[in-house]
């Protein structure tokens, strides 16, 4: 199955409806209302767009939830590094992301 996109929380109220913050999710349908239903562990979810980052492309680097705390784009395990380091290995999965934190909240 093709991507159709990735999203994840802007904000407490799509944290408030399971997602975790700074964790992304597989958009599984999007129609022409204000929501987009998201693959939430297997479970799809309707959440309103003004509660979401959307992007097309997957995630490729770590999501900076809170420096240093960091969400894996691979498997979404979190984990605590170094301030300025430029990629970390997932404890969880073993694969290597750069970091991008550029995108800390």
């Amino acid at each position: 199955m093709a991507d159709i996109g990735w999203a994840r929380s802007r904000g407490d109220r799509a944290e408030g409806q399971g997602l975790r913050r700074g964790a992304w999710y597989r958009v599984v349908e999007t129609p022409p209302k204000e929501y987009v239903v998201l693959d939430v562990h297997h479970v799809e979810v309707r959440i309103p767009k003004g509660d979401l980052e959307i992007r097309n492309e997957r995630p490729n680097g770590w999501s900076v939830v809170r420096e240093p705390h960091l969400v894996c784009p691979g498997c979404h395990s979190r984990t605590v590094v170094p301030e300025g380091k430029k990629e970390a290995k997932c404890h969880e999965c073993g694969r290597t992301y750069p970091i991008d934190w550029k995108d800390a909240s």
